[in-house]
């Protein structure tokens, strides 16, 4: 038996896909087909990963002569989805493309106040397209298929050096994220709070137009609490494997 027959015969044993074992060692659907067909090969990281997903030893795998499956034992530790450096790149840049979406949808909704407050029939049309974009981002977040499902409900196993570079890198964001979120926080005290008071009442029109801008500053503030707290979130996610570890305890 082949090494592509093995890897074939165990996956289907296994009960996946091409696509969910692609998924689980950080590669496409192609390469897992062309390895099947014994049409190339696996770089060692992928077959090592390979006998751990399977229960089986890498003599198995390689040596083509044999055909009995030899299970071996696993620590638990090393068990649960492997996340290579493709994989830890296409899920943070998935993160950031859903938190974008949820950032503005929100902002939307907070700075479209500045619409709401005015007696013009196209104020509050305006108003209303805006809840409805907003609204219309939220669904496409939603109705997203999302492929990285699974890493936020099971255990995760990294490459040292992929973890050691995702460490550094949230290190990092950590710092930048807790600065972003004073400004956003600042920006919503704004525009909520000292925009209303800075005019008075009497003086109508002049006190619409600040209550705008204060709406539009705290819709950008909203955003930024938004994005940054998912971004450093999908961060720690990775690098604690937070609520994996939650639900197990």
């Amino acid at each position: 038996m082949t090494f592509g027959e093995k890897i074939q015969k165990l996956r289907k044993e296994a009960g996946l896909s091409q696509e969910e074992f692609s998924y689980q060692l950080g590669v496409s659907r192609q390469a897992i087909s062309k390895w099947e067909r014994d049409n190339g090969y696996p770089e060692t990281e992928k077959i090592v990963r390979m006998s751990k997903l399977f229960h089986v030893s890498l003599d198995y795998l390689l040596n083509e002569e044999d055909t009995e499956k030899p299970e071996i034992k696993i620590n638990p530790d090393e068990t649960g989805i492997y996340v290579s450096r493709e994989m830890a790149e296409g899920f943070l840049a998935y993160q950031k493309r859903k938190m974008l979406k949820i950032g503005i949808a929100v902002g939307l909704f907070v700075g479209g106040l500045s619409l709401s407050f005015w007696d013009a029939e196209i104020s509050m049309t305006l108003f209303m397209v805006v809840v409805i974009l907003g609204i219309i981002l939220l669904f496409s977040v939603k109705l997203a298929d999302n492929p990285y499902r699974k890493i936020w409900k099971e255990s995760l196993t990294f490459d040292k050096t992929v973890k050691s570079e995702l460490t550094s890198v949230y290190a990092d964001k950590k710092k930048s994220a807790h600065i972003l979120n004073l400004v956003g926080i600042a920006l919503i005290a704004i525009g909520f709070l000292l925009c209303p008071m800075i005019v008075p009442a009497e003086m109508y029109v002049l006190d619409n137009i600040v209550f705008a801008c204060g709406m539009v500053l705290a819709g950008a503030g909203a955003f930024l609490c938004v994005y940054v707290s998912g971004i450093v979130r999908a961060y720690r996610l990775l690098i604690t494997n937070e609520e994996y570890h939650e639900k197990r305890r």
